[in-house]
């Protein structure tokens, strides 16, 4: 079979950095989405509270498992769905810290203008974590994916409405993305010594 995505992205490496092409649009594409991943990571931060324990520890923590299809979908990947739930309540500030972080550094490293990026070992590794991640809130709330199973009436309500003629494109966008992370992370892996 093959990729209808050849071509859309050149990877390359030195010793020390991987070196990505991408179309100028693309890039602002990526950096669109990307920000408003991070905006939607803000917005589930800053609904955190704290109570007398949390304050004691210095950190706030969310009072219910988010409903928002496609955050739960992502925070599902992080936070297993057999954990107990105040588990999976203690764990989710750092969850959604990391991520708002590898969004941060993969923002940081995209140019501002053209359509070549330059990433260290760090910045490969924000964008092998941000942009699966990303996909996942993308995919679901373009409705190329379908949302969690548990999904509530309310949670439905949240989603952004769906446009059937833009379906298709959503779907390349998310199988693009899928594309982008897996020539990363071949170029990325270091090159097997030689035996003599």
């Amino acid at each position: 079979m093959q990729d209808s995505h050849a071509g859309t992205v050149c990877w390359d490496r030195t010793p020390d950095q991987v070196v990505g092409v991408f179309r100028p649009r693309s890039v602002h594409w990526l950096r669109r989405q990307l920000d408003g991943f991070r905006r939607l990571l803000e917005w589930r931060h800053e609904g955190y509270t704290a109570d007398e324990t949390s304050v004691a520890l210095g950190l706030s923590l969310p009072e219910k498992l988010t409903d928002y299809p496609p955050l739960a979908a992502l925070l599902e990947k992080f936070l297993p769905l057999e954990d107990p739930e105040p588990l999976r309540l203690w764990w989710e500030p750092d969850v959604v810290s990391f991520l708002y972080l590898v969004t941060e550094v993969t923002l940081e490293s995209l140019p501002d203008n053209g359509g070549v990026v330059t990433l260290d070992e760090r910045e490969v590794d924000a964008w092998t974590a941000a942009l699966p991640s990303m996909r996942i809130v993308y995919a679901i709330a373009s409705g190329v994916w379908q949302p969690p199973e548990d999904t509530s009436e309310r949670g439905y309500a949240q989603m952004p409405p769906v446009d059937p003629e833009k379906h298709e494109w959503h779907a390349q966008m998310v199988e693009w993305l899928a594309h982008v992370v897996d020539g990363l992370t071949d170029i990325a892996q270091p090159e097997p010594a030689e035996h003599h």
